[in-house]
């Protein structure tokens, strides 16, 4: 996967888990929805996980994984392919 299609499918996944969540707080008991948002939280750490590993930290935070500084290397939204 590209930068942006690892991105893109990450920014998917967040989303829709977050989705789930927001229907999982009005209808807690329903077991299937909680299945499937335990699925799609694991595949959103699951490419989040592989996108700090090929592009670099995601959030300052996950800067922390590695053993330099990489914060500061990663293209800015307004440069030329960043977050594009």
């Amino acid at each position: 996967m590209t930068h942006n299609e690892l991105r893109l499918a990450l920014q998917s996944y967040r989303f829709a888990a977050h989705d789930m969540l927001l229907y999982l707080d009005t209808h807690p008991d329903d077991e299937k929805a909680f299945a499937l948002f335990k699925s799609l939280t694991k595949k959103a750490n699951e490419l989040q996980n592989a996108y700090i590993e090929k592009c670099g930290p995601l959030t300052a935070a996950s800067a922390a994984k590695f053993d330099e500084f990489r914060w500061l290397e990663c293209p800015w939204p307004w440069e030329k392919g960043g977050n594009a």
